[in-house]
């Protein structure tokens, strides 16, 4: 059996797969289920979504989701660059 991914392992893989999801669909969310906050930074340490990314994103179009991801992707490059 195959280990289970780290949940930052798996915010990798969903912005991967994000990347070739049609352009017209709802996408799935960033969520890993590590919910906390990162107080200086204003960002979810398992999402890396701000408050207001994360308020907004049930409400967002298919456009604004993609947006959204499009911001993770470069925190993501940011954050785990060696990992």
């Amino acid at each position: 059996m195959a280990p289970l991914p780290t949940p930052w392992q798996a915010l990798r893989q969903r912005w991967q797969a994000v990347q070739f999801a049609p352009a017209d669909q709802m996408l799935a969310s960033p969520c890993v289920s590590v919910c906390t906050m990162h107080t200086e930074r204003d960002e979810c340490l398992g999402c890396l979504r701000s408050i207001d990314e994360i308020a907004r994103w049930g409400m967002s179009t298919p456009a604004q989701q993609r947006e959204i991801w499009q911001r993770l992707g470069q925190r993501i490059a940011q954050h785990f660059n060696g990992d």
